[in-house]
């Protein structure tokens, strides 16, 4: 996909950042952003399984009070 095009669905604003850190790279900006979408994934699915044990600790604590 072209630059333009991604920038445009993504946003320009959101994109910028990437293009800063990037160096103007328009194809390494767009390869940033994907590899935050792919850390981001798995940082979720961490955060996720932590929630769902929290989650039940808290109901576990309470059912026994």
């Amino acid at each position: 996909m072209r630059y333009d095009k991604f920038a445009e669905i993504l946003s320009s604003i959101r994109m910028s950042k990437y293009l800063i850190a990037s160096n103007g790279d328009t194809r390494k900006a767009m390869t940033l952003y994907r590899l935050n979408l792919k850390l981001s994934q798995e940082f979720f699915t961490g955060i996720s399984c932590f929630e769902i044990t929290l989650k039940n600790k808290i109901d576990d604590f309470h059912q026994r009070t």
